[in-house]
């Protein structure tokens, strides 16, 4: 019971920059908005590209590519968009930030670990990210293709890829974030930001499958699916499209979870050797 005290009174102490992270993305309404526009037209761009490609296809719109047919290919594309919005983190620019302004030496100094505290303005601003614009948004869609017949599912194997989905929605946040923590880090060395995050973001949109499903890129597609990437998207995606065994699901599980263990050990040690060698712009 004293332990559980403890535990709460060390956590209550970063409820603050939970609160921090909720109130800057919802201060800039308009980036909202903007993903809206911008998640319209890449799955308008999406429907028409992949509708020439099915057409083109030996059994034209009726055709199965890859294990998924045109409607599936659809809700994937339309689905890979909403999930990879909800789990973006700033940890990486924040970090950035603050090692350009010099304030890191501020933030250093409190009785907080540097970590958690950026993690929980992370899940900050996660929590209005998933649960007031890419669930709903989700709700719909399924519903839509569902209702119209587009795609069919079990309702309790579907009930089941739900519950499987949204543990690894929390994973992808959660690795996302530490790539996004391991970048920021590396912003000690090099002083930029801008042209890291353009390369790691390149890579993770190819890696993860959203630019298009792994399973189109044979079997260098296979051996993308075991990197920590294909977590950020194509996995959690083909789960709650009910496109993996449960068997597969586990062991994804059993290496999402070893990933992120790897992830967090490498930033704690390269945290360490940072705090050794501050160098801030301009002073």
């Amino acid at each position: 019971m004293l332990k559980m005290k403890k535990l709460k009174n060390s956590l209550s102490k970063y409820i603050p920059f939970f609160h921090a992270g909720l109130k800057s993305t919802l201060a800039y309404k308009s980036q909202i908005y903007g993903w809206m526009i911008i998640g319209v037209i890449e799955i308008l761009f999406i429907f028409f590209l992949y509708q020439a490609i099915y057409r083109n296809a030996p059994e034209g719109m009726n055709s199965v590519i890859n294990g998924l047919t045109f409607y599936e290919m659809i809700l994937y594309g339309a689905t890979s968009f909403i999930f990879g919005n909800a789990i973006s983190s700033e940890t990486g620019w924040n970090i950035y930030v603050e090692v350009r302004d010099g304030t890191v030496v501020n933030t250093l100094t409190k009785p907080v670990s540097y970590r958690i505290r950026h993690l929980f303005t992370c899940f900050g601003q996660a929590f209005f990210q998933v649960f007031f614009i890419a669930l709903p948004l989700l709700v719909i869609l399924y519903g839509i293709f569902i209702g119209c017949g587009f795609v069919q599912f079990e309702p309790l194997q579907f009930i089941l890829n739900i519950v499987f989905f949204l543990i690894f929605l929390l994973l992808a946040i959660l690795i996302n974030d530490s790539i996004g923590y391991l970048i920021g880090m590396l912003t000690f060395y090099t002083q930029h930001m801008f042209g890291l995050n353009m390369f790691i973001s390149s890579i993770k949109t190819f890696l993860s499958g959203t630019m298009v499903p792994l399973s189109y890129m044979g079997v260098f597609g296979v051996i993308f699916s075991y990197l920590p990437f294909a977590f950020l998207a194509s996995t959690p995606i083909l789960i709650l499209m009910g496109k993996m065994e449960l068997l597969m699901i586990f062991i994804y599980l059993t290496i999402a979870i070893g990933y992120l263990i790897l992830l967090e050990f490498i930033n704690h040690l390269l945290f360490k050797h940072c705090i050794k060698k501050i160098v801030v712009q301009g002073g």
